[in-house]
């Protein structure tokens, strides 16, 4: 294998840290910054990866490191493949970053691989994730402008200490005097400076619209405050206090205000993250921008109406607005507003220029950069020194430009910025220079943009393959095309036979290690689709056969479809893998039970996704059997003794016995073909068969008494658990059967459910996701004492509707999910088959319908934060890459974009929920506790770094229905005013949102992150809009690549699961409870976090209180029904009825208000908020409270208005 590390960098990595010199970590340090995957990092921590990083080599199939590994290094592949997290991960990438805590997963190398490995910071080691001052003061070198328009530089050595906050005139928002200012596109022509208007974005002013309260100023200093929290109110009001809120420091500022000779490839980095978000920099080259932002000084006008440019001044530099408004009068009388990231000034040439018109700011704390002429007609008039046109047939159909990426030229080479289709396409099989290390990525994104169909990109590459010297970067091209975007393939017939053909190539070719992977890849990334078939009658065909089975080791697979068949129509295709068949899990059937199933149903809902993988596994080893070399394994066969993975090298083996003798060390290689089979079964798409369940019975524990069984009318019962439970927690029960097996999480005794008797006599069972209502009766029959066999017994369900309806079912045998499936509504009771019982009284109906209902403040404000932020980040990680160009370009694709629209939906909805809460309620207390419980609720969203429910709440407590109730906030306590202005500051919208993208952008903020939409939104829609998508009838791969890095920057703040665990880690108190197991509340994981000690006798206690797990769960349960069953009014005009009905407009308003508004106007917050009067309760509901809300293109905050109760879609 060829490495593609550098042989010098590759000898400095495999010194160990103390023994490298300056020139290996300069070494070192040059070859991390020439890597995209570590551009979002700044000099001073990639020298210190320079100290940390280590080279390591694996051989293939093993074990990189386990689920119960403590997270103390993460590792960028640069050869090779891993599977982590059920998903395949190709060069160049990163993987297992994460600061603390336990893996939680399992990496295979699956090929020779080549990877550097980092180390983690130490905890007091808190340089890596901030900003470094360096040893040498820069100077700050800006210029302030009077109200005179007389400028001034400032020039000094800047004390450290002014660049840990962000500068007082950055905190506050300035509304001018129009709230909904328009943006007035004027040509160059009509003025004497060059104006770039933005097209299609809002500027800062007017990122947020104000609408006027109807309530006057009141003076509440001698009012009481509210009512004196109960116990457990004060116990998480301390917890909130001792909660540091998110800080960020204003790092384009410190960059700004430094001398062009100052700054650093760092600085000019972040100034180019920042400038490539405004319109005056639209259609400008990366290298032009890089350029003007080495040279551009920074300039502050203070004071409203300060005149910055006179009619007829010469003109010296272009002007780009970074924050404020400016007004251009101009001879004839007509006056224009510019905005943030509008331009005006000169034009690049040398000749004199004059200004045509007054240029004054509209409000203070205008903010600007400057170019002087000469460096702006350099920068922009050099640009064809550094292109390069490819022509053909006297045409151009490509240019590169040349560009380094910093002033040591180490980073540099040409890079393409046009072309046509064809040339692209061509240029997929060329060498990429280190400018450019992500052509092949972007352009699989982007493709679609510019292509008709994809298979013009896949007749290509077949064409290619033919070629021995490109066959193995094409098939490097496919893996990677299959890995990141599989939606391509899934669901069109053409690509679909372009796969099956170039599987087919590949293994004419002999290419057995790469065909592996990609059938590995085509099996991680294939989703779960639903198939619906109607039969005649129960004697009707299936119209396709089946093969595997629990006694073959494998699923239920499809094995042939009858071509034309309904089936076929209906999207069933060979090697789909039946998962469930009318709610009926398949994962763990024999092929006879599948079989009776499928044909005594004449409504068939399955549920299947592609296996390849496994498929072409059971089809060999069917080949095997008839060719006389049978595999049946017998029933109690554990795993790791069922058939072999594909290709595994037999030097790896090791026996069971080896096994238990031979400790597996963290992140090291051992552990052989076993461990290899527990993370391929533990992987989401389940690559080879899950371990059966024996139809046995079940066996009781060896030692009732520990888990306390039989205690008054309830008792605790846990589902059988394999003798070799756990190695690592051997006080835990050791039952003689082996039943589970926790290489599967699916059969980690991880849930609790409490059986019923007809007497309403009660225990707690623990069980897993898979655990069946079989087994569920076999253990509640010996729970309860009963005598007689529990075949005479079943599981059912029993529920009452609201109007008091009682239902009851029998549950199939073989029913699983169970803690998932059960509602509020509804309990489970064991019932005597030979008997007809009621088995719900109705008394207990009645109970179980006052269960059902439910009220916000009934909830805990922690378990809602937490079950708000994993359903938002579920349907967040859920948008596919593509659904974000089908969105910015409105291309019609078949794979559409639901999860994009339902997640851009969300901000609207749980705004509007909010609204619904506070103005459905009649009474005035439980108002305020209602605002109050909201407010906790955003202050938990802000610790699960929930950026876009945090806005969502604030919008709706600032909506002017509730924002004018002000008895409601009068009673609301202080400090909850002084923790919504808290959250209220993260959105300032000051120079483009600075403090939000400042918190977003450090260090400190590691995924999982669920960022503010809005801004997303507004940030690609500036990016397609403001750059034009063809240039002289060329593709502008340029804007593509700019449009691919956003998209990627998104998705990288889902590249870690959200444990709910690990969302409060800060809490010790928290992480003293036992909590709820893994049913989905906030405590979900809680053990897996724990040191290995602790975690045994964590373990152990938590089985003694599975009373206090079922409550727990039952929390998380009510939550999750209560946020899926939501009616969220969207009518502001029934809002405002509510709002007046509770209370009535006041008729003494302040005389003074507008012009209190005006004075005060500088000291508000950008999203709603209260701002301080003379009061002692700072920043409580005053008059010019307001209700703003985020205008970013194609996501209107209020998009329709409608009448009446909607269903909310998004909160089910």
């Amino acid at each position: 294998m060829n490495s593609p590390v550098d042989p010098g960098a590759r000898q400095a990595l495999r010194k160990k840290p103390p023994e490298r010199t300056p020139e290996d970590l300069n070494t070192i340090y040059s070859y991390l910054h020439g890597m995209e995957i570590l551009s979002n990092l700044r000099e001073h921590q990639l020298r210190l990866m320079s100290a940390r990083a280590r080279y390591e080599r694996y051989s293939g199939n093993q074990v990189l490191f386990c689920s119960e590994t403590i997270a103390r290094c993460w590792y960028i592949l640069l050869s090779g493949s891993v599977l982590v997290k059920g998903s395949m991960v190709l060069p160049p990438c990163s993987f297992g970053k994460q600061f603390g805590g336990k893996r939680g997963c399992d990496c295979l190398v699956l090929e020779p691989s080549e990877m550097i490995v980092v180390e983690n910071a130490k905890d007091n080691e808190d340089s890596i994730l901030q900003r470094e001052i360096p040893a040498r003061q820069s100077r700050r070198r800006f210029r302030k402008i009077n109200y005179k328009g007389e400028r001034q530089t400032i020039t000094d050595d800047v004390e450290v200490n002014s660049y840990l906050s962000l500068p007082a005139d950055l905190t506050k928002m300035h509304l001018t005097d129009n709230p909904h200012p328009q943006v007035t596109h004027v040509s160059s022509s009509q003025s004497g400076c060059s104006i770039a208007s933005d097209s299609g974005s809002s500027s800062l002013s007017d990122i947020y619209q104000a609408t006027e309260s109807e309530v006057g100023d009141v003076d509440l200093t001698r009012l009481p405050e509210g009512p004196v929290d109960s116990e457990d109110d004060e116990e998480e009001d301390e917890e909130i206090d001792r909660t540091d809120p998110l800080q960020g420091r204003d790092l384009v500022r410190e960059c700004l205000e430094k001398e062009p000779a100052d700054k650093t490839d760092d600085d000019i980095e972040q100034l180019l993250e920042f400038m490539h978000q405004l319109p005056a920099f639209a259609n400008m080259t990366m290298s032009v921008r890089r350029e003007l932002c080495s040279v551009m000084i920074f300039e502050v006008v203070e004071q409203a109406g300060a005149i910055i440019l006179e009619d007829g001044q010469e003109l010296d530099s272009w002007y780009v607005i970074l924050n404020g408004t400016v007004e251009i009068s101009h001879p004839d009388g007509k006056v224009e507003n510019l905005f943030m990231g509008n331009s005006f000034g000169i034009t690049p040439t040398l000749d004199k220029q004059y200004m045509h018109g007054i240029v004054r700011t509209k409000v203070d704390d205008c903010q600007f950069v400057c170019i002087a002429q000469q460096d702006y007609w350099r920068i922009l008039n050099h640009v064809e020194k550094n292109t390069h046109k490819v022509e053909e047939e006297g045409e151009i159909v490509m240019v590169h430009e040349h560009r380094e990426l910093d002033r040591s030229g180490t980073r540099k080479g040409h890079i393409v910025i046009k072309a046509t289709p064809e040339r692209l396409i061509m240029h997929l099989i060329e060498e990429h220079s280190i400018v450019d290390p992500t052509y092949i990525e972007d352009f699989l994104l982007t493709y679609r943009t510019f292509l008709e169909s994809p298979l013009d990109v896949g007749i290509k590459l077949l064409e290619w393959f033919k070629i021995d010297s490109l066959r193995d970067k094409v098939t490097r091209i496919v893996l990677l095309w299959v890995n990141n975007h599989f939606n391509d393939f899934e669901g069109d017939p053409a690509m679909t036979r372009f796969l099956e053909e170039f599987e087919k190539n590949l293994e004419d070719t002999k290419m057995n290690g790469h065909l592996r992977l990609l059938n590995i890849a085509c099996a991680a990334k294939a989703k779960w689709r639903q198939v619906v078939l109607q039969k005649a009658s129960r004697e009707s065909p299936l119209q396709f056969s089946l093969n595997g089975g629990s006694e073959k080791g494998f699923g239920i697979f499809v094995e042939g479809v009858e071509p034309g068949s309904k089936a076929a129509d209906s999207g069933l295709k060979r090697g789909d893998q039946i998962m469930e068949v009318n709610g009926q899990n398949f994962e763990n059937i024999t092929f006879m039970k599948a079989l009776e199933i499928l044909r005594n149903n004449t409504h068939l809902a399955l549920t299947v996704k592609t296996n390849i993988f496994v498929f072409k596994e059971l089809l060999f080893r069917t080949e095997q059997e008839k060719s006389g070399v049978p595999h049946i394994p017998k029933i109690a066969e554990k795993k790791s003794n069922r058939h072999s993975i594909q290709h595994v090298p037999g030097d790896i083996e090791q026996t069971s016995q080896e096994k238990g003798s031979k400790k597996v060390k963290a992140n090291t290689v051992s552990g052989g073909r076993n461990k290899i089979r527990k993370i391929l079964d533990k992987t989401r798409f389940s690559i080879l068969p899950p371990k059966l369940f024996s139809d046995g019975g079940l066996s009781q524990s060896q030692d009732d008494s520990i888990v306390g069984t039989r205690h008054c009318r309830h008792s605790l019962a846990i589902m059988p658990i394999p003798g070799t439970l756990s190695s690592s927690s051997p006080d835990l029960l050791q039952p003689t059967t082996s039943m589970l097996d926790f290489s599967n999480p699916s059969d980690i005794p991880d849930q609790v459910i409490r059986v019923f008797k007809v007497d309403q006599q009660s225990c707690y069972i623990i069980i897993s996701k898979d655990t069946t209502a079989k087994e569920v009766v076999c253990h509640a029959v010996h729970e309860f004492g009963l005598t007689g066999a529990s075949d005479t017994y079943s599981l059912c369900e029993v529920s009452v509707t609201p109007e008091g309806v009682i239902k009851q079912r029998r549950l199939p045998d073989q029913f699983s999910k169970l803690a998932d499936r059960i509602q509020l509504n509804g309990r489970y009771y064991l019932k005597n088959n030979m008997e007809t019982e009621t088995l719900c009284s109705d008394e207990d109906a009645q109970e179980l319908v006052k269960e059902s209902q439910l009220s916000m403040l009934q909830l805990s404000t922690i378990e809602v934060a937490t079950q708000l932020s994993m359903r938002d980040f579920d349907l967040f990680r859920n948008i596919e890459p593509t659904e974000y160009i089908d969105d910015l370009f409105k291309l019609n694709s078949k794979a559409g974009n639901t999860h994009l629209k339902r997640f851009e939906d969300i901000v609207n909805q749980e705004t509007f929920w909010v609204a619904s809460e506070i103005l459905t309620e009649a009474n005035q207390l439980k108002r305020m506790k209602i605002i109050k419980h909201f407010i906790k609720i955003a202050l938990h969203c802000r610790e699960c770094k929930n950026f876009n429910s945090m806005f969502a709440i604030i919008s709706g407590l600032n909506l002017a229905s509730v924002a004018r109730l002000r008895g409601t906030w009068e009673k609301l306590p202080s400090k909850y005013e002084k923790h919504l202005q808290d959250l209220q500051d993260i959105f300032d919208p000051s120079r483009n949102m600075a403090k939000y993208r400042n918190i977003l952008s450090s260090q400190s903020m590691q995924p999982p992150i669920i960022p503010l939409f809005p801004v997303v939104k507004k940030d690609m829609t500036f990016l397609h809009e403001g750059n034009d998508s063809e240039v002289d009838g060329l593709v502008n791969f340029e804007k593509l690549r700019m449009i691919s890095k956003e998209i990627r920057q998104v998705v990288r703040m889902t590249s870690a699961n959200m444990d709910p665990a690990m969302m409060f880690r800060q809490r010790k108190k928290r992480w003293r409870s036992l909590g709820s197991l893994s049913q989905g509340s906030t405590n979900s994981n809680m053990l897996d976090v724990q040191g290995g000690a602790h975690k045994k006798r964590a373990r152990r206690s938590s089985l003694l209180n599975a009373k206090k797990l079922y409550e727990d769960a039952q929390m998380a349960r009510k939550v999750k029904q209560y946020l899926s069953s939501l009616d969220v009014e969207t009518d502001e005009e029934k809002f405002q009825m509510m709002s007046l009905q509770w209370e009535p407009a006041y008729g003494t308003l302040t005389k003074n208000l507008n012009e209190k508004r005006s004075a005060k106007s500088s000291e508000m917050s950008p999203v709603p908020m209260r701002s301080a009067g003379q009061t002692t309760k700072a920043h409580l509901h005053q008059p010019h409270r307001v209700s703003q809300v985020l205008q970013v293109p194609a996501v209107n905050l209020h998009p329709i208005r409608k009448k009446g109760q909607t269903k909310d879609p998004a909160l089910m």
